[in-house]
Formats: structure tokens, C-alpha cells, sequence
């Protein structure tokens, strides 16, 4: 019988975000990732106050600092303070985080069984790190003979559906590696390229630049790319959501193009 899972929208459970918090988290994520700034204790302090006024992402960023010290103490019993708060608000990245501290005995006891459970919980509720880390323990941490590839596909392909680069491109790897579906595996490395994702910007320019993945070589659109490419690698919360639409993907020789509204290869008529 084949692997059945419901895929959810994270997108449902998320609440709504403070606008005013909202823009004191993203000034902290710009300070985060300007090369050069060491003033953590102020990325902390932004994010300390976005999380007063509810926002969920600075709460989850500050948990990972609490943890990490990084311009905190670290004091594993605040991340986890967090980590409960995230799940009283029923934010699905709070089971995750909770799966985390659990898994490594950070502010609770170690408990792998627990965490186990957090973990689905997560990604029942379409979270897509935990639905990627369930890929990969059915894809690839198993025996080779325990390995269940329904559940790993499952699971990849319901993290792409979350409109998160992580999920993208961990889908894109599966259907490379595995599947070997190349105009599939290629449509959604360009997606993970247009949410950010410095790996799959690179990767998915070389594939075009130099003819990889059976396909031919297209030097327009690999120059295309790595404007696209020089973008991330300059701006860290660059994004490019409708980089499918600018720079529509050629047809492999062999297999054709990806059409994702029919989830199918097709060949030019």
C-alpha cells in the first residue's frame, strides 16, 4: 500500500503579524546578515522587542540565540520559555524548535521519543524544516533496506509545497538523486533560487552554463541566473518569487519540461 499523507499549508496556522513588529524584526534580520556588523546584543534587543509584541519569527530567532549565545547569554532555559510560547500560539516552527531541545537535552531532559513525536507534529501541520528532516531520515539515515521512499517523497514534496527554499530544494535534490527527474528536479532548484537560496542559485546557473543534467547548454539563460545569483550573494534576504515566470526553464532533450500545473513532462507539439 502506498504511503498517504495529508499534506497541510504551514500558511494556515500561521497568526498574523504585528506591523509594527514586523519591522523591528526585519530590521534585526537586515543587521543578521550585513556583513561586517558584530553588534549582536542589538539584533538581539530588536529581536527581543518584535518578540514582546507577539511576532513569531523573532521569537524563534531569539530562541536559536538563547541557545547559541549570541548577543545573550546563553541560557538554554529562555529558548525554551520561547519554544513553549511558540507552542501555545500553535506556530507550527514551535514543535519543531520543541523536537530540537528535546533531541539534544537543551533545557528539558534528552527524550528522542518525545522529540520523535514533536517532529510529526510539526510537519502534520505543513512546517517544512520538519518535514525535510523526515525526508531525509526515510531517504537516506536508514539501512538501505529500511529505507521507505514513498514516505521520503511524501514528505520532500509537501515541504516544496510550503513556499520555503529549504523545501524546494530539498525536493529538487530527491528528484535529481532518486528520481531522476531532471526538468521536475530543475523547475524547483529555480524556485529555491527565487527564495534565496545561494546552493540552488548556483546550482541551477551551472546546470544551463555548462550543460549539466542532460541538458543543453543555454548561455542566455545561465547569464540570467547569475545575475540572479550575484543578487543573493550581495543581499541575503533577496528573493525573487516570480523568477519561474521571468526565466521559464528550456525543454530537456530527453524528457521534456515540467508543467507544474499538470505535474507532468511534456514535449513540445
Amino acid at each position: 500500500m502506498a504511503f498517504e499523507f495529508e499534506c497541510a499549508r504551514q500558511a494556515d496556522y500561521l497568526p498574523e503579524l504585528d506591523k509594527d513588529a514586523d519591522e523591528l524584526f526585519m530590521q534585526a534580520r537586515r543587521a543578521e546578515v550585513t556583513p561586517g556588523n558584530t553588534d549582536e546584543e542589538n539584533i538581539s534587543g530588536l529581536y527581543q522587542l518584535a518578540a514582546d509584541k507577539g511576532h513569531w519569527k523573532a521569537m524563534h530567532n531569539l530562541s536559536r540565540r538563547y541557545l547559541d549565545g549570541i548577543g545573550v547569554p546563553t541560557d538554554s532555559g529562555k529558548a525554551l520559555d520561547l519554544t513553549e510560547k511558540l507552542i501555545e500560539m500553535n506556530v507550527p516552527i514551535g514543535y519543531y524548535n520543541m523536537a530540537v531541545l528535546l533531541e539534544r537535552g537543551r533545557g528539558v531532559h534528552q527524550d528522542t521519543k518525545a522529540a520523535w513525536q514533536y517532529l510529526h507534529k510539526a510537519a502534520s501541520m505543513g512546517e517544512p524544516n520538519a518535514l525535510v528532516r523526515l525526508g531525509q531520515h526515510y531517504g537516506y539515515d536508514l539501512p538501505r533496506e529500511d529505507q521507505e521512499d514513498d514516505k521520503a517523497a511524501a514528505y520532500y514534496a509537501c515541504a516544496a509545497q510550503q513556499s520555503s527554499a529549504i523545501g524546494y530544494k530539498e525536493y529538487a535534490s530527491w528528484l535529481k538523486i532518486v528520481d531522476k527527474n531532471y526538468p521536475k528536479a530543475a523547475y524547483y532548484y529555480l524556485l529555491a533560487a527565487g527564495g534565496g537560496d545561494l546552493r540552488a542559485s548556483l546550482f541551477i546557473m551551472q546546470v544551463f552554463r555548462d550543460g549539466e543534467l542532460g541538458f543543453e547548454k543555454d548561455p542566455v539563460l545561465a547569464s540570467n541566473l547569475e545575475k540572479v545569483l550575484d543578487r543573493i550573494d550581495k543581499d541575503a534576504l533577496y528573493k525573487l518569487p516570480t523568477i519561474a515566470e521571468r526565466y521559464p526553464l528550456p525543454y530537456h532533450p530527453t524528457l521534456g519540461r515540467y508543467n507544474p500545473e499538470t505535474d507532468q513532462n511534456e514535449m513540445p507539439e
